[in-house]
């Protein structure tokens, strides 16, 4: 029975995803019709799953994630190819999640394309970013101005992903830092590209500090403490 449950909340969360079709859209009618009004358990997981659903429709027009992404999702989606996998509640929110940010970040690469008067963010790099949402359960903190760190637990990577990220004014960057206890070690400077968009990708264990900050420097200075942040509202 459990093992079937589990199946089940497997479908609700293809439906929400609107990515059923055939017999598993068959089964996920009935199961909404029969199974899900008396289920207060798979009713919950139903509004979680189109609660993220809901977020990956306004985070990105719809488009068509490029190969080798689209035979990638579908194998991680697919409840057939993954038998030996336990798939619980937790889990397939943060696979729900890691989807939603996947086809954000596609929807970003594909905006790109269209605009060649401009440098934006380098196909390679969106690539590895989608890669990495896909085969980790991402951990997303918000670092304010519209940038976030992902993360995964025990993956020596990490990524900072922002979208109209406001520039700093002229002659200052970004500087990011991290921070453990009262020590803060100097990562990187970085701008946003042309178009806002922040895609940075660092090889550290985020287990080993504590948070990220990021402070608004003047460009070619010597990193030696951290200044003011540049979103004081997250300090």
């Amino acid at each position: 029975m459990i093992d079937r449950h589990a199946e089940t909340q497997e479908l609700l969360a293809g439906y929400a995803l609107q990515s059923l079709s055939g017999g598993d859209a068959a089964e996920a009618d009935r199961l909404l019709a029969e199974h899900v009004p008396g289920c207060s358990e798979c009713r919950m997981m139903l509004d979680a799953f189109q609660a993220v659903a809901g977020e990956l429709a306004l985070d990105a027009e719809p488009v068509t994630p490029p190969d080798p992404l689209l035979p990638r999702m579908h194998r991680e989606m697919d409840p057939r190819g993954r038998r030996g996998i336990r798939w619980t509640a937790g889990r397939l929110v943060a696979a729900a999640a890691s989807v939603v940010l996947v086809v954000g970040v596609g929807g970003m690469a594909f905006a790109q394309l269209g605009d060649r008067k401009a440098s934006h963010v380098p196909t390679a790099d969106v690539q590895e970013l989608a890669d990495f949402a896909l085969h980790h359960p991402t951990q997303q903190q918000a670092l304010g101005g519209n940038a976030q760190e992902i993360s995964a637990r025990g993956v020596q990577e990490l990524y900072v992903y922002g979208r109209t990220v406001p520039f700093p004014a002229p002659g200052l960057v970004y500087r990011l830092w991290a921070v453990s206890g009262g020590h803060a070690t100097h990562l990187r400077d970085f701008l946003p590209y042309p178009d806002g968009t922040v895609l940075v990708r660092l090889a550290i264990d985020p287990s080993t500090f504590d948070h990220l900050l990021v402070t608004v420097e003047p460009a070619g200075s010597e990193p030696s403490e951290p200044g003011d942040p540049a979103w004081p509202e997250t300090g």
